[in-house]
């Protein structure tokens, strides 16, 4: 699926976002990958979103909200340090949940 720079798929689990998720894009992408988050998807992988702003941390926060208000668990993996430290400044840090990386 792709979305105004923003290819999302799905790997087991897991949605992998790819491209820039921003203010640009936010309002067609929001929609579209909530869709997505039933069916046993518990994880988002950040690692090749290559553009992310403040738009991006809200809809971040929004889609683990709505997961949590539907009972299910979502975490996030390779949070990029940009979008991390915005989340800090933020002050939502301890909102955005990360997945724990697997063990070696």
């Amino acid at each position: 699926m792709s979305v105004a720079g923003l290819e999302v798929s799905v790997d087991g689990d897991a949605l992998r976002l790819s491209g820039r998720l921003d203010f640009a894009n936010a309002a067609a992408a929001y929609p579209a990958i909530n869709a997505r988050l039933g069916a046993g998807i518990t994880r988002i992988d950040l690692g090749a979103l290559g553009q992310a702003d403040s738009a991006t941390l809200a809809c971040l926060l929004a889609w683990r909200a709505r997961s949590e208000c539907a009972g299910r668990a979502l975490a996030y993996s390779a949070v990029p340090e940009s979008l991390r430290a915005l989340a800090q400044v933020s002050g939502v840090a301890g909102l955005l949940r990360e997945a724990l990386p697997a063990a070696a």
